[in-house]
C-alpha cells in the first residue's frame, strides 16, 4: 500500500468515526423534548411578572366588596367601633370603681357592657353576612379567627352583664374586672386581624 492508499484509508476511518452518533445525539433521541427534569427544578431568577401569572395576580389584588352595604359603603366596619368603645369603656369604669368604690362607676360599667353586647351582636350579624356571601372571605383563616374571636368577646360580655346583676362589690372586683380585661384583650387581637383583612387583603372595599 502506497502513501496515497494510506491517506485514503485514514480519511475513510475518520469519516466513519464522525458518522457514529455521539452521546449527545443518543440523549437527544431518547429525550426529544430536551432535559425534562430541569423543568421541575426551582428557578429563583424566573420573572414571575409575566403574562401567564398576570391574571392570578390581578385576581388576588381585586377588592372584595361587602354583601352588607348601602350604596357601596360596607356596614360592618361602620358598626364595629360601637361595641369596641362600649367594652373598653366598661373596663375603664371597672378600674375607676376599683379605686374609688363609687357605685356610679359600677352602674356605668354595667350599662356599657350591656350596650357592648347589643351593638356587638349587630356587628356580628353584618360581618357574618359578608363571610357567608363571599368565597374569598371564607377562604381566609384570619377571617374565621376574627369572627369567632368577636363572638367569644360578645359571649363574655353577656356573662359580664349577668354577673353584674349582683350588686356586691366583690362581684365587680375582681371578677367583673377580669372579664372586662379579657374582652378587651380579645378585641385587640380581632381588631388587628380585621385591619389586616381590609388594608392588606382588600376585604370590604370597592373599585369606586
Amino acid at each position: 500500500m502506497d502513501e496515497h492508499d494510506g491517506g485514503l484509508a485514514r480519511t475513510v476511518s475518520t469519516a466513519a468515526l464522525d458518522a457514529e452518533p455521539t452521546f449527545e445525539d443518543r440523549q437527544r433521541e431518547e429525550e426529544p423534548y430536551g432535559d425534562t427534569e430541569r423543568l421541575w427544578e426551582p428557578q429563583p431568577d424566573r420573572d414571575r411578572s409575566g403574562p401567564e401569572l398576570a391574571g392570578l395576580q390581578s385576581l388576588e389584588n381585586e377588592p372584595v366588596p361587602s354583601v352588607a352595604q348601602i350604596a357601596g359603603h360596607p356596614l360592618h366596619p361602620m358598626v364595629v367601633p360601637l361595641p369596641i368603645g362600649m367594652f373598653v369603656g366598661a373596663l375603664v369604669a371597672d378600674l375607676v370603681y376599683a379605686r374609688t368604690h363609687d357605685r356610679f362607676w359600677a352602674r356605668a360599667a354595667h350599662a356599657m357592657a350591656a350596650a357592648g353586647v347589643g351593638t356587638g351582636l349587630l356587628a356580628g350579624v353584618l360581618g357574618a353576612t359578608d363571610l357567608v356571601g363571599r368565597d374569598r372571605i371564607r377562604s381566609r383563616g384570619s377571617a374565621w379567627i376574627h369572627g369567632l374571636g368577636n363572638l367569644a368577646a360578645v359571649g363574655l360580655g353577656a356573662g359580664s352583664v349577668l354577673l353584674r346583676r349582683d350588686k356586691h362589690a366583690d362581684v365587680i372586683v375582681p371578677r367583673g374586672l377580669a372579664v372586662s380585661s379579657a374582652i378587651v384583650c380579645i378585641l385587640g387581637v380581632t381588631g388587628w386581624l380585621g385591619g389586616e383583612l381590609v388594608f392588606r387583603h382588600r376585604i370590604g372595599l370597592s373599585e369606586s
